[in-house]
């Protein structure tokens, strides 16, 4: 099934789908990038590849490479750069916005999100990006302003080193004016996500240099020669990428984040139910902080494992697999639940519902943002900041059913009008009122901080 964008207008475009001899009708507002190429497998899909073309634009190699990735069960978005740049460039002149900054992270996941809803995929698979030419400088560029957990991998084949644009990305990664555009490194730290870069024959000359240079603080990204054509190493390439992201590459089967530790602290484990845009921001800081801090954690994407609804036991029995496996191989036998808006929502309700020889083991549920309403499914809207529909009822009504004393729940005063801690019963929840709102001010350190201080306060055997 191909689609090809018929009409774009205010980022809004309308496809055609073509499934057996029916004819359909599908919408997706795709922001800057113009006119994608659109195509879903037959079948339930397994990735979702966005394909970056090289200066030639979108090719009959790319349309080749487009069909061969479809046939084998990826969704693909197929991106024509020299377009998409010159798309990126109109943008940046349109607005009147004194700190502008070309921002491309938001089309890939906003796309991403749509397509993988509407295409009725049962799990949500991190995209891929992968680009030739071009693309692949634009592939390193995207990089290096990705956040966590948001891109599954990165490939780029024959990169250059210019990204052919005046106007500046939003990355604090350094950045040398050359030939009219703009050099970019990478971000300090941690890669967000894998990267692999494959060198052709022919390539640039200068690529090789500006990955070389890219390596010098980032040793990880994966780095190599192929006597192959560049669009066969393109299709080997993804095709490596796919392998490694699928589902069962992941710890019990489910969108885990683990950080470990060598010796745990507090005889404790942490499991973080993230927010439903996944594991990243605050659910990562504050995960990599209670890995500093000695304690070991368990991190659950939300995004991808409500993707498709979930019944509340199916969740309890899964997070009793997670509580069992993890307290024995790190040896510890107590457990810090906590959640993160959709996270928290739906923590007190699994709490209820797990069996009484494991709730024993847990000594602290910290819900953060809590608002009323439970859903175990990820809404569309939601990532709009609209309200959930609390398919699940209200779970402040199921935080009044567990232990007094067991559960801290943490809200912004910005956000009281959606807040679910502050009319919750103090004498029996520790009810903590922070500054700002939903995302407290970003001040992640003083939030993991006084989650650690409540944790230390507890009497554990």
């Amino acid at each position: 099934m191909r689609i090809t964008t018929a009409l774009l207008t205010f980022g809004l475009a309308t496809v055609s789908l073509l499934q057996t001899a029916q004819a359909q009708e599908a919408k997706y507002e795709t922001g800057t990038i113009p006119d994608p190429v659109i195509s879903l497998p037959d079948g339930k899909p397994k990735s979702i590849v966005f394909l970056l073309s090289d200066k030639d634009g979108w090719s009959d190699k790319m349309k080749a490479e487009e069909e061969r990735l479809r046939g084998n069960g990826s969704i693909v978005v197929g991106i024509d750069t020299p377009k998409y740049l010159k798309s990126l460039e109109a943008d940046y002149k349109a607005s009147t916005d004194e700190d502008n900054c070309i921002y491309t992270v938001s089309d890939i996941e906003d796309l991403s999100h749509q397509i993988q809803r509407q295409s009725g995929a049962n799990d949500y698979v991190l995209p891929l990006v992968a680009g030739i030419g071009e693309g692949g400088t634009l592939a390193l560029a995207i990089l290096a302003q990705t956040p966590n957990a948001t891109i599954g991998e990165t490939l780029a084949v024959d990169p250059g080193d210019v990204i052919p644009l005046p106007e500046q990305f939003c990355t604090p990664a350094n950045k040398v004016v050359k030939d009219g555009g703009i050099v970019y490194g990478l971000t300090d730290g941690d890669l967000p996500d894998p990267a692999s870069v494959r060198f052709s024959t022919t390539a640039d000359p200068a690529g090789r240099a500006h990955v070389a240079e890219l390596l010098k603080d980032h040793p990880d990204i994966d780095v190599g020669d192929t006597q192959k054509d560049a669009y066969t190493s393109l299709s080997n390439g993804i095709d490596d990428m796919i392998a490694a992201t699928t589902k069962e590459a992941e710890p019990l089967g489910l969108p885990l984040t683990l950080l470990p530790v060598d010796k745990p602290k507090f005889d404790t484990l942490a499991i973080i139910y993230s927010g439903d845009g996944g594991w990243r921001d605050i659910d990562s800081e504050i995960g990599s902080n209670f890995q500093e801090e000695g304690l070991p954690v368990v991190g659950i994407d939300s995004l991808r494992y409500f993707w498709s609804e979930r019944k509340p036991q199916e969740t309890a029995d899964d997070l009793v697999r997670v509580i069992n496996t993890f307290t024995k191989r790190w040896k510890v036998k107590h457990v810090m639940l906590v959640g993160f808006s959709f996270g928290a929502d739906i923590t007190p309700p699994v709490y209820n519902l797990l069996p009484a020889n494991v709730k024993s083991k847990i000594s602290l549920v910290s819900l953060l943002s809590m608002s009323h309403a439970s859903d175990f499914e990820i809404s569309v809207t939601g990532w709009l900041g609209a309200k959930g529909a609390g398919k699940e009822g209200d779970p402040t009504k199921q935080v009044s059913k567990m232990p007094a004393g067991l559960v801290q729940c943490v809200y912004g005063i910005e956000d009281i009008d959606d807040d679910g801690c502050h009319n919750l019963d103090p004498t029996k929840v520790d009810i903590v009122k922070l500054d700002g709102g939903h995302h407290f001010d970003g001040d992640y350190d003083a939030l993991s901080k006084i989650l650690i201080d409540r944790l230390k306060t507890k009497k554990l055997d």
